[in-house]
């Protein structure tokens, strides 16, 4: 497939979703090969859809952005499954025309609708005889109904989740799911930092109020060590920014540049920004950084 159409791929896996859907598995010819989805940035996107006149599966593709928990393996291993516009719905007892000749159909309740969703991660999707099952979201996934699945057994895919952090000590499964949603955050990973050269330090705190929640510091050699793999830059022209707004670990927020840091220690995280503990991966991801007002007046020296 050349190049400049795999952009505008396309392929109807399933034409007629039905309530007792109970495999979902495909052969699909044309799926562009995975060496081709790799160089492109490209990753498969399954998507479940749903109206008024008819309910079908698609398999598409899309850019992919990147975050901690694909970050490691090649995009083809991954699969990203959207329910945003799916509502199931089932066989009304009423014609759907005069001839009597197909029914019609009715909106599902939400908790069949969730009862099919549910189904369909707990078995996974085969395509070409690659068996993908549910990996995790991010927060915002979860509120747009989307997901990523992993090609991979179930205790594969949860070695690699405990390998990117401690999560036993979550016994509620809302506060463990949020607390591994951070790993699918939107993230450009810039480097790999030892954690040596981290140290944890205590929060501002006065009449139960954390001056300091979610605040750690960087300094001013690792910043620009940063602003220099990230390119960051204001009309063409480089820059420092003074804040960056991070994933390390189980840490999560804002690091701001402090001057008074020039020993080995580049990273100083508080408290509050501790989520989770452990794992194995270093990786160092910014998800923003301080920007440049473009709106900054120019003082001629004669004025001043």
């Amino acid at each position: 497939m050349a190049s400049h159409k795999i952009n505008g791929f396309s392929h109807v896996l399933h034409a007629s979703i039905t309530q007792d859907d109970k495999d979902w598995s495909y052969d699909v010819p044309n799926l562009p090969k995975p060496a081709l989805l790799n160089a492109s940035g490209l990753v498969k996107v399954v998507t479940f859809v749903s109206n008024g006149t008819k309910q079908y599966i698609e398999l598409g593709l899309q850019s992919s952005a990147s975050n901690r928990a694909i970050a490691s393996d090649p995009l083809d291993r991954f699969l990203v499954v959207s329910f945003r516009d799916f509502r199931l719905r089932i066989r009304s007892s009423q014609p759907s025309n005069s001839d009597g000749d197909s029914l019609s159909t009715a909106p599902a309740t939400s908790r069949e609708s969730a009862e099919y969703i549910v189904k369909c991660l707990q078995t996974g999707i085969i395509l070409n005889g690659v068996h993908y099952n549910f990996y995790g979201h991010s927060n915002s996934q979860l509120k747009s109904k989307t997901c990523f699945m992993f090609a991979g057994t179930k205790s594969q895919i949860g070695q690699k989740i405990g390998e990117l952090g401690d999560f036993s000590k979550i016994k509620t499964v809302a506060k463990k799911a949020k607390r591994i949603g951070l790993l699918f955050s939107v993230a450009q990973v810039a480097t790999i930092v030892d954690p040596v050269r981290c140290e944890d330090i205590t929060d501002i705190e006065s009449n139960d109020f954390i001056f300091t929640d979610g605040c750690g510091l960087i300094s001013p050699r690792f910043a620009r060590e940063l602003a220099r793999k990230l390119q960051i830059g204001f009309r063409n022209i480089r820059y420092t920014p003074s804040v960056f707004q991070i994933r390390y670990r189980g840490y999560k927020g804002v690091v701001e540049v402090d001057p008074s840091m020039k020993g080995d220690i580049v990273l100083k995280f508080r408290n509050s920004m501790k989520k989770f503990s452990g794992g194995s991966d270093f990786s160092f991801s910014v998800v923003e950084y301080s920007k440049v007002s473009a709106h900054i007046p120019r003082i001629s020296v004669g004025s001043c």
